[in-house]
């Protein structure tokens, strides 16, 4: 999705970019324009936290939110992947999506979700029950929308997993 789509879609505020910090000179040029001309959502579910931030996690990373948990949300500079650093040193970062058009439309697709959700159970805050087939079309969109984002283990599939309240998808 690329900025005008999600800033068509995305009727909430928008944080934008600043990029002041010397680790935004890795930056491409395309990233640049869409953190600075479009932004991201202060916040977003699932637990995405955006903003600017002093966070630097690594030389390599250009961080751009954060976790609950305090893990940085980055965009890799070398490769533009959008990826989570949980700051152990040693560790791999853990990619949330390839690109930050990726990021945009699978922002896009669970707040969707979570809309439709509540408008067919008004009563999701209190009994968590997800209708019949939602959870599989998220988990179909999510991985259409950015196939390597959604594998085992990976953020995204640990989000929808995390709605999931058996052992297989609905």
């Amino acid at each position: 999705m690329n900025a005008q789509d999600f800033r068509d879609k995305w009727q909430k505020p928008l944080v934008r970019y600043t990029l002041a910090s010397s680790a935004a000179q890795g930056l491409s040029d395309d990233v640049r324009e869409m953190l600075t001309r479009t932004g991201l959502p202060a916040s977003a579910e699932p637990w995405l936290f955006f903003g600017e931030t002093d966070q630097v996690s690594h030389a390599a990373y250009y961080p751009i939110g954060q976790l609950p948990n305090g893990s940085v949300i980055c965009v890799e500079t070398a490769t533009d992947r959008i990826v989570i650093d949980d700051g152990v040193e040693g560790d791999a970062p853990w990619l949330l999506n390839s690109s930050l058009e990726a990021l945009y439309e699978s922002i896009v697709l669970y707040d969707a979700f979570i809309r439709e959700v509540l408008r067919r159970n008004p009563r999701y805050s209190v009994d968590y029950k997800i209708p019949e087939g939602m959870l599989k079309k998220l988990t179909d969109d999510l991985t259409a929308c950015d196939p390597d984002a959604f594998v085992g283990e990976g953020f995204w599939f640990n989000a929808v997993r995390a709605l999931d309240d058996s052992d297989g998808m609905k």
